[in-house]
């Protein structure tokens, strides 16, 4: 994470917490800090829901692999996490599985985080958005992440099952006449399939036309190897190596990983898991409704999953398909 992207956030009390982190993080890669208190992490990714309204292929929440028990998070819940971390936090992303703006309380989450100085963001496939314009206004998220993987409603509907691309171009309009200082910064994403690597130019024009700010290019994550025909041919926009119908990451995992030591990811219902790829909440490792999630990262669960990445990561099941290398 760029924590530095918006300096207004950063303090003295949090800049010192991020140099502990760091040290801690190139400590941890040298063997030299096993016992050392792991310090307070600098983002977290909270998830609204779990829910989703549209049904994405490759993803556990929308093709409905998702096992655990879906639900909202409660905003008494959201206010103790914040409560406990607001002196060192700098970043919250409010998403991990699901659609958050499915969650009628986004807003007061987010205006409850700026009120203690944190900076906010969100990932959507933006179906809600458009109607969700006097929202944004109000609440100021910092950051938008909107997804839209393809240029017609034909390409985009092969992966987001059941969108409308209309409603995006809506939104990405609204958003485009917001004045300076209520818009947040707007990325737009673009995941790369096999049927829609021909679009990239187009998406590119669309960058001026609604005021975008940045536009990426993601490569696709899979699962099993029937979505391998998913993925683009030109490697550019590939994170896999495909042989005799298999598929595996093209970069060779390392023992280590910045995720799990700068930050923490909650359910909506307050478990607390290790990094984004749990997605299943495999590796729960507390309680953030019961517990501190300083303590809860200081317990032996925790130190024992960092450990584990940090001596034999390649062995670790949720880290098999991650992308920090």
């Amino acid at each position: 994470m760029k924590v530095l992207k918006n300096i207004k956030y950063i303090n003295t009390t949090k800049l010192i917490n991020l140099w502990k982190l760091y040290l801690y993080f190139y400590q941890k890669k040298r063997k030299v800090n096993n016992d050392k208190i792991l310090p307070a992490p600098c983002f977290i990714s909270i998830e609204p829901t779990n829910f989703c309204n549209l049904k994405c292929p490759a993803c556990p929440s929308g093709n409905g692999e998702l096992s655990r028990e879906r639900g909202f998070m409660d905003f008494s819940l959201f206010k103790k996490i914040i409560d406990d971390q607001k002196d060192t936090l700098i970043n919250i992303i409010f998403h991990f599985q699901g659609e958050p703006l499915l969650h009628k309380e986004l807003g007061r989450m987010i205006n409850y985080a700026k009120e203690n100085n944190i900076y906010t963001m969100f990932s959507t496939n933006a179906q809600l958005l458009a109607e969700k314009t006097d929202m944004i206004k109000e609440s100021g998220p910092d950051k938008i992440i909107i997804s839209l993987d393809g240029i017609t409603q034909e390409s985009y509907n092969k992966y987001r099952i059941n969108g409308d691309i209309n409603k995006i171009y809506s939104a990405l309009k609204n958003l485009s006449g917001l004045k300076d200082g209520k818009r947040p910064f707007i990325e737009l994403q673009f995941l790369v399939f096999s049927h829609n690597i021909n679009e990239i130019p187009e998406v590119k024009k669309l960058k001026k036309k609604y005021k975008i700010d940045r536009i990426t290019f993601k490569s696709v994550q899979i699962y099993d190897n029937s979505q391998i025909n998913m993925l683009p041919a030109d490697e550019k926009y590939l994170r896999y190596e495909v042989s005799d119908g298999n598929f595996r990451l093209r970069s060779d995992l390392r023992n280590k990983c910045h995720r799990i030591i700068f930050g923490s990811v909650i359910t909506w219902n307050g478990n607390v898991v290790p990094c984004c790829f749990d997605k299943d909440a495999e590796y729960i490792t507390g309680n953030a409704g019961n517990e501190k999630l300083n303590d809860i990262r200081n317990d032996n669960k925790y130190k024992t999953f960092i450990n584990s990445v940090f001596s034999h990561r390649d062995k670790i099941e949720i880290c098999k398909n991650c992308t920090e290398f």
